[in-house]
């Protein structure tokens, strides 16, 4: 993940799109205007919502996030003009940018992303945000995004339920003190665990190798950090309870 440049339980999402078109005499016929992205419903403690838009051209479309409680936050997006997208996170203390995403994130949003859609994943306090979705070479194109969004944290030593349901996986926040810990993740169902360490801008994602279809992760050598961890269901229709566990 490319990061900043610069430096659930309830969260709320709006979007605006902004097209200024200006002319005395008469011309061709007027470019559409760009519908904004339907509102992103709020979720529950792993809070999640999708909104569709459109990327006008040179220009971003701009989505208003709101989080009233400290959170871990992961934003894809994918091009439905087979675009390469962007996004950019801005806010009180925080500039992301992210281009081509992370590797292996197939099961984390409900939608799958390409080798060219972005994604970010972050720890944010309570405030206001901005998403901006754009283009990488100033095209035109339809998008779909989605927000996760969670306020449970995991420490080392300690477990965490989660009930699972298509679109809207289990998110957490895990704080780790020592280079070395294990997540894992417990269910009847068969469940994929990935998790975002931004020290060392690196992505961890895991399938079976927990046993049971269960996954697991091991970190070596991480600093000190808040990670973003995603416990989700393997299939598109998942539903059911999962633990999360961290070693």
């Amino acid at each position: 993940m490319r990061s900043a440049r610069r430096g659930t339980a309830a969260a709320a999402v709006g979007a605006a799109v902004a097209v200024g078109l200006a002319g005395c005499t008469p011309g061709p016929p007027p470019v559409p205007v760009p519908s904004p992205a339907a509102p992103i419903a709020p979720g529950g403690s792993a809070g999640s919502g999708d909104a569709d838009g459109v990327v006008p051209a040179n220009g971003t479309s701009p989505v208003d996030l709101v989080l009233e409680e400290r959170a871990a936050v992961v934003i894809g997006a994918t091009s439905t003009d087979e675009e390469d997208l962007t996004l950019r996170l801005v806010g009180e203390g925080v500039d992301l940018e992210n281009d081509d995403g992370q590797t292996d994130t197939r099961r984390v949003f409900d939608f799958e992303q390409g080798l060219r859609d972005p994604m970010l994943a972050v720890v944010l306090e309570a405030g206001e945000y901005t998403i901006e979705v754009g283009e990488w070479s100033g095209d035109r194109s339809g998008y779909r995004l989605q927000v996760l969004t969670g306020t449970t944290t995991v420490s080392p030593g300690t477990t965490a339920s989660f009930g699972l349901q298509p679109g809207a996986p289990g998110v957490a926040i895990v704080p780790i003190e020592r280079g070395d810990a294990v997540l894992a993740g417990e269910s009847d169902i068969d469940t994929v665990l990935w998790a975002y360490a931004p020290e060392s801008d690196t992505a961890y994602s895991d399938d079976d190798s927990g046993g049971d279809r269960n996954p697991r992760i091991e970190l070596l050598g991480e600093e000190p950090q808040e990670l973003v961890v995603v416990l989700a269901g393997y299939a598109d229709d998942a539903r059911g309870a999962a633990s999360l566990i961290v070693e």
